[in-house]
């Protein structure tokens, strides 16, 4: 049986570390196992980078102004209906870091019914993990991270997106499983590995 993995969650969740965890284990266990050394794994990061869609969408992350952050939200959203097009009927386990949780940069009014569109016609999994930290620790991580590897900051990794995103996020995630995201990050990734072998089915 396919199995379909969100890890989502915002800007210094940990979210793409926490998904190259799950497909490292799937990985590993399938190399231990004769009969499942040939299924496919795939992980995808949107946005990708790989393809039109998630380059557009990426680089208008970069810029300033609101015709960027909805540039950003309808390409990622393209990119991500690329994925599910490509990769799932064609994959044995599909893990996918952000996805529909990216409903949460549209305005407030918009987020319930916009979701609930997605849900309706989107593939939705049992294990869609939600990684929820407060804002001013995702901004400190963000910072931190920024430094290090002298990246720039994207156009939604501020307090106030922050604030405002988790807050919208709270309107829709009561079928995702929640993980407190500010945790160690091997904490995490044992909580949501052991969430994944217990229903392995």
């Amino acid at each position: 049986m396919k199995k379909f993995v969100v890890i989502d969650g915002f800007d210094g969740s940990g979210k793409d570390t926490q998904s190259q965890f799950v497909f490292d284990m799937y990985k590993n266990k399938a190399s231990k196992n004769s009969k499942a050394i040939d299924k496919r794994i795939v992980l995808r990061s949107h946005p990708e980078t790989d393809n039109y869609f998630g380059l557009k969408s990426h680089n208008a992350l970069l810029k300033d102004g609101k015709i960027n952050k909805i540039i950003a939200t309808i390409f990622y959203g393209l990119d991500v209906i690329r994925s599910l097009i490509l990769y799932y009927p064609k994959s044995d386990i599909l893990i996918f870091s952000r996805y529909l949780l990216a409903v949460a940069y549209f305005p407030k009014k918009l987020v319930k019914p916009v979701y609930g569109f997605f849900s309706f016609f989107l593939p939705i999994s049992d294990f869609m993990f939600y990684l929820n930290l407060s804002p001013e620790i995702a901004m400190e991580r963000i910072t931190s991270r920024n430094t290090d590897e002298s990246q720039e900051l994207q156009v939604f990794e501020n307090l106030d997106s922050l604030k405002k995103c988790r807050e919208k996020a709270s309107l829709i995630i009561s079928d995702w499983i929640e993980i407190n995201g500010s945790k160690d990050k091997n904490e995490i990734k044992k909580e949501i590995e052991n969430i994944l072998l217990r229903n392995n089915k």
